[in-house]
């Protein structure tokens, strides 16, 4: 059963608003676009586990996806799990990759190499990345008076057009590399290793209540991460149809002024962009120039048809736009 169901990625939605409203030849494009297809691509592969997650009983198996905990009581520092598969007698941890290419794992640097297209790219060893997860959910159990239970990590390769090669002694983390198509295998075996139940019903339904309660979805500050300024995006609202900006707004009407298409709207989505960009409570001027529209009683009625209401007093009173999930 899905406790909690994959959305995606809060980056992943920002790059994509970003790179939509960022000025033309803007030096950091290339770069963002890279880093879209690389979420876009990790997202993908996430979905993709889906299907083989399908093959286990839904009755048995408590399936979390992308969990993020807080390492601290403090909660200054946190970890994220791709995917966590609860079982009342263990518990799974699962980092997920859609790579493609040949991969090396090398044991002696801690990486593991891509090679696609005669290019190589390293990254950080994905069974070392999961197992200390692991070790970080281990001490989150403890600091929530949890009872211990057995603990697994597993790296799910994704996608079946990808090599896989290792180093010679990279020894016995080699067991915790699987393809997929094995995984509901995988943790079938681990079902069979542990009998006894561990946690109870009323145990599960706590522990459930407890990674919901204290998971936080990261939210970064992408403009800042890039070093991108608000005069390098695009303001006003895109036609939905040829994407043209900005539309003009006739008697309650949005009106492309290049293929004349007119929508009532279009203000929906600049309005969730602004949101995911800027993540702030913004005033009704400031939408107002974002949106490109001139009255002050128009902006709010368009935010009133969309339930939301200011707060704060009349002549500084601001508005939380919510984050699209």
């Amino acid at each position: 059963m899905i406790k909690k169901p994959r959305t995606k990625p809060l980056k992943l939605l920002k790059l994509d608003a970003i790179l939509q409203r960022l000025v033309h030849n803007h030096l950091k494009h290339g770069e963002l676009q890279i880093e879209f297809a690389r979420y876009s691509a990790g997202y993908r592969g996430e979905v993709a586990l889906d299907y083989f997650l399908h093959d286990l009983d839904e009755n048995s198996y408590l399936i979390f996806h992308d969990l993020r905990l807080p390492r601290d009581k403090e909660k200054k520092y946190y970890f994220q799990i791709d995917c966590l598969v609860l079982h009342s007698s263990f518990c799974v941890l699962l980092e997920v990759k859609n790579l493609s290419g040949d991969l090396y794992f090398d044991h002696h640097f801690d990486q593991m190499k891509r090679t696609k297209n005669g290019i190589d790219e390293t990254f950080p060893d994905p069974v070392n990345q999961v197992q200390q997860q692991k070790s970080y959910l281990d001490s989150w159990f403890t600091r929530n008076q949890l009872p211990k239970i057995p603990l697994y990590s597993l790296v799910v390769l994704t996608n079946p057009k990808s090599f896989i090669t290792l180093s010679p002694h990279y020894g016995k983390k080699a067991a915790h590399i699987i393809r997929a198509k094995g995984l509901a295998n995988k943790i079938q075996e681990f079902s069979t290793i542990h009998h006894q139940e561990i946690l109870l019903k009323k145990d599960l339904s706590k522990l459930t209540s407890k990674l919901l309660k204290q998971h936080e979805k990261h939210n970064p500050d992408v403009l800042k991460t890039y070093n991108i300024k608000k005069t390098d995006l695009f303001t006003g609202v895109f036609c939905p149809d040829c994407n043209h900006v900005p539309m003009r707004r006739e008697r309650s009407t949005w009106v492309c002024t290049k293929c004349n298409v007119k929508s009532k709207d279009a203000h929906i989505k600049a309005i969730q962009d602004y949101a995911m960009i800027f993540d702030e409570p913004v005033k009704n001027k400031t939408l107002r120039r974002f949106l490109h529209i001139d009255s002050s009683t128009c902006m709010k009625n368009l935010l009133k048809s969309m339930n939301l209401t200011p707060s704060g007093p009349t002549n500084s009173a601001t508005y939380h736009l919510p984050i699209p999930e």
